[in-house]
């Protein structure tokens, strides 16, 4: 894996409850290099299932603050200092992402003080955290990654909202976090070569006469718009995630929708729990489980 970025979508689904579609989070590995872009619920159980030891986890990229991209980073940041994390947790988000962890270690205060003393006596050094307020632009680089913050259009209230993109060598990969049609996004994510990217969907009958639906649709990408965005953006391979299905519309139905309206014959696919993308001049996805190896 050292010469080869891979991609594994650890959640592709939204707040709503599933087991097959635990909520967002994307792993982003080469070698021993592991950044992890949101940290929905199950995360943990994902990295388990993918065979990441979760103490290898010390970067974590946030799109914004909804509860269904950071439930799980509390157990990234707990479970990962069980499991004795060596170096301190590294935390990229918008502007209120120091604040949420320090409430989270407050809120943890009495398992902290118990886990510090025998027979556990974890070092406290492990609960430590670097977190990184972020705006547009470079947010982090070293000798493997680099990574590009750029704004998106959540709406709903969300004031700051990110999508990333990842450089490795020559290949460039694309998150969109959440967001609704974003001019911004294209620009950034021109001739990538992996677009992750969210989409919803709901019946026009549904949308007309329910306001919350509407809503949802307005803070979100449709179909409709998903089409333009993958013709302006011009992926080698695109991956949707972040799976609102309203109304009676299914995963399917979405792609089929998006495949018999695009243009060219652009390789558009849903993603899915474990499913693992090796970002080569020829992309292929593949699901993973070493649960039971």
């Amino acid at each position: 894996m050292a010469d080869v970025m891979r991609v594994v979508v650890l959640g592709s689904g939204t707040p709503r409850p599933d087991i097959n579609r635990f909520s967002q989070s994307i792993l982003v590995e080469t070698g021993e290099r592991k950044l992890l872009f949101d940290a929905g619920r199950g995360a943990t159980i994902r990295l388990s299932q993918a065979g990441i030891n979760i103490a290898d986890i010390d970067r974590v990229f946030l799109t914004h603050l909804h509860s269904d991209h950071i439930l799980g980073l509390p157990d990234i940041l707990m479970t990962g200092w069980i499991y004795r994390r060596h170096s301190p947790l590294e935390i990229f988000g918008p502007i209120g992402t120091n604040e949420f962890i320090s409430n989270v270690k407050e809120a943890f205060d009495e398992d902290i003080n118990i886990r510090t003393v025998p027979p556990e006596s974890h070092k406290i050094d492990g609960l430590n955290t670097k977190i990184y307020e972020i705006n547009e632009g470079l947010v982090f680089e070293d000798d493997v990654f680099r990574v590009i913050a750029f704004r998106v259009d959540h709406g709903g209230g969300v004031k700051d909202s990110f999508g990333y993109k990842i450089h490795y060598k020559d290949k460039v990969v694309i998150i969109s976090g959440d967001t609704n049609y974003s001019e911004n996004l294209i620009k950034y994510a021109k001739n990538c070569d992996l677009l992750i990217h969210e989409i919803a969907d709901a019946p026009d009958s549904l949308i007309s006469q329910n306001d919350k639906v509407r809503g949802l649709m307005n803070y979100h990408t449709t179909p409709s718009e998903m089409i333009k965005i993958i013709e302006k953006v011009m992926p080698k391979y695109t991956v949707l995630t972040h799976i609102l299905a309203l109304g009676g519309t299914t995963p399917e139905s979405i792609l089929e929708k998006i495949n018999n309206s695009v243009e060219q014959d652009y390789k558009v696919e849903m993603a899915y729990d474990l499913m693992a993308i090796d970002v080569k001049d020829e992309i292929v996805t593949y699901k993973i489980d070493y649960t039971y190896d």
